[in-house]
């Protein structure tokens, strides 16, 4: 009899031991996810806003305080939600463990997927709001990119996803192509517009969308003056080269991921981007020769560290280009970062060269 209780007691606690440790695995692979992963942030719908700049201000460069801050404000959510999708990819990047890695890799699925179904940013009520808004859907495309195909089994979810991108997307070209001032269709402006347009275009396929990133690459270069500075950003008085910046860290990304997707040069003489390129790194490191250029001091710090979110393209750009000098420029400042182009981008170029040979039919 004592014999049987003992079994009987052993059974029930093999039973337990079990039931705990399954259990316990699935709270610790919950906490796992937990721990590397972040809330979905309510999706932004609607944005209405007017400029940050004074009414009078012709060539945009007296900011109106008040409005700046209701810009900020207003768009704040949204690049909040980019910086914690870049950081899951940069952190995806620096995992050894496999599931681990693709925790992270699933997170940003997730999030996007959960704006997606939502139809987020599908309400831009004035000009300034769509003008904002291409740069962000570029910075969320980006990060889904560099998530998706490491991510199996997404059905649905990447059906979804690509769709909204798609009208997001398409709904950018209409503005440019239709509504938007001639500077703004022209400006940095342009080149952000174009490096999401691109992306969504590599992502589903969608030839008219590459097309017209590759064009609107094409047209900045061109525009470009023959010592590289940009003139519609020289324009832009105190604020110059903080917009000749603003400019090149979309046009010389776009160009490097329509590269790398196999179509061709993404619209650039790489001559002239090559001149753009150090035009832009010496006029960070002497303001005083943007200065000489309009007139004006500028409000860009000089030295190549207080600017490195700036200046995150260098690292496409040298994949591009195998540009040794420039590499010797910076390379002590690295890793160089920027939420937008998909998070450390260091560690995405990692030493890469990237090929501009045509191979891609579609």
């Amino acid at each position: 009899m004592t014999h049987g209780k003992t079994h009987r007691l052993t059974l029930i606690t093999a039973t337990s031991l079990v039931v705990f440790g399954t259990a316990f695995a699935g709270a610790a692979t919950a906490q796992a996810a937990e721990q590397t992963c972040f809330p979905a942030p309510k999706p932004v719908m609607s944005l209405g806003f007017g400029s940050r700049y004074e009414a009078a201000s012709k060539s945009r460069s007296d900011i109106d305080e008040d409005s700046d801050a209701k810009v900020t404000k207003a768009l704040k959510p949204i690049d909040e939600f980019i910086q914690d999708l870049a950081q899951q990819v940069s952190k995806a990047g620096a995992e050894k463990d496999v599931a681990t890695r693709r925790l992270y890799q699933r997170c940003v699925i997730d999030n996007v997927y959960a704006w997606a179904k939502a139809d987020a940013l599908n309400d831009m009520r004035t000009p300034n709001a769509k003008l904002s808004v291409p740069s962000r859907v570029g910075g969320i495309a980006i990060a889904y990119a560099e998530a998706r195909n490491q991510v199996p089994g997404l059905g649905d979810k990447q059906r979804t996803i690509e769709a909204w991108l798609l009208k997001r997307a398409r709904e950018t070209v209409y503005f440019f192509d239709n509504e938007a001032t001639k500077g703004a269709s022209r400006n940095n402006l342009r080149a952000w517009a174009s490096l999401g347009v691109g992306e969504v275009g590599i992502l589903t396929e969608d030839r008219a969308l590459v097309d017209w990133a590759i064009m609107s690459n094409r047209t900045m270069i061109e525009g470009a003056a023959p010592d590289g500075s940009l003139p519609l950003e020289m324009n832009r008085m105190r604020y110059a080269l903080h917009y000749q910046l603003h400019a090149m860290t979309p046009l010389v990304a776009s160009v490097a991921r329509l590269c790398d997707a196999g179509y061709g040069k993404g619209g650039a003489d790489f001559g002239k981007l090559g001149t753009m390129a150090h035009f832009s790194v010496n006029a960070v490191k002497d303001p005083k020769i943007v200065q000489k250029i309009n007139g004006k001091s500028q409000t860009v710090k000089p030295g190549l560290k207080p600017n490195l979110s700036s200046l995150a393209w260098l690292e496409p750009y040298l994949a591009l280009s195998d540009d040794g000098a420039m590499e010797k420029e910076f390379v002590s400042l690295r890793p160089l970062n920027n939420s937008k182009l998909g998070g450390n981008q260091t560690a995405l170029y990692d030493g890469r060269r990237i090929s501009c040979a045509i191979t891609v039919q579609n």
